[in-house]
């Protein structure tokens, strides 16, 4: 696999992670104000029925935890993959409240009368919809692994899946009843933006050589049994929420062997 924070078209990437962040996030504010953004959001989360349970498991995979276990297990191989997942999750952990909290929408459920809404699981009501966090995450996640795919005809039809998931992942927030239209076009552009900024600042403040000293690897090792700890454990409401975390944690478990194993084999004389 490849460095994102090496290759020659860094700064261009940037750049139009730059014009997409802006773009989106702009366009997202704009239809919050539109009546269309009501209309759509009934308009989409009707439009699909009778796969509630595929919603379901797909939304599980823009939940924070979920995601980055999961860059920790395929990021691993890569020579800045690790920082830059690190770094994504602490910039979107900070930036996705802080903008929930200044816009401070209210949510598709906190607005139309439940019976119009079809409802998956327990969608969040609460005043905090702008951006959406499951389509920030899933964005920022996808967007790095297709960074490190290596090139060839083969990776690129795999990037091309991979950005049809983030694609259905980001609709299932509007299809289960958890965020408006505008909420995704905005997350997802503040993924884009999240992924620049630790761009830049990987390239600038490298964490990857302390990520491969013996200490930070046992650090990931308990970083990752302690997000599988968390998503077996986690509350769901549904049978296909709770399968998508069971699979999400096994594949964790998979990579926290492989970590353990490789720290063992470096240790031994």
């Amino acid at each position: 696999m490849t460095s994102p924070t090496r290759e020659p078209h860094t700064h261009r990437l940037s750049l139009r992670f730059l014009m997409l962040s802006t773009s989106f996030f702009l366009g997202g504010v704009v239809l919050s104000t539109l009546p269309l953004n009501q209309a759509w959001m009934l308009t989409l989360n009707h439009a699909v029925t009778g796969i509630d349970p595929v919603w379901s498991f797909l939304t599980q995979f823009g939940e924070g935890g979920a995601a980055l276990l999961l860059l920790l297990v395929f990021m691993r191989f890569t020579r800045h993959g690790t920082a830059l997942a690190l770094k994504c999750f602490l910039i979107g952990s900070v930036l996705s409240p802080v903008l929930k909290t200044w816009f401070s929408h209210p949510r598709p459920l906190g607005v139309f009368e439940p019976g119009l809404i079809n409802a998956i699981g327990v969608p969040a009501s609460a005043a905090n919809a702008m951006p959406s966090g499951h389509s920030m995450t899933v964005v920022v996640a996808v967007t790095l692994i297709c960074l490190c795919l290596p090139s060839g005809g083969k990776f690129k039809l795999l990037g091309v899946l991979l950005a049809i998931f983030a694609g259905l992942v980001v609709l299932s927030r509007v299809m289960v009843g958890a965020h408006w239209p505008s909420d995704l076009l905005a997350g997802a552009g503040v993924g884009w933006m999240v992924v620049a900024i630790a761009q830049a600042w990987e390239s600038r403040h490298s964490w990857e050589p302390r990520l491969q000293t013996r200490w930070a690897q046992i650090g990931l090792l308990l970083t990752e049994t302690a997000l599988v700890i968390y998503l077996f454990m986690a509350t769901t409401h549904t049978s296909a929420e709770r399968m998508a975390f069971d699979l999400i944690a096994t594949v964790g478990i998979a990579g926290a062997l492989s970590r353990f194993a490789a720290l063992r084999q470096a240790s031994a004389p």
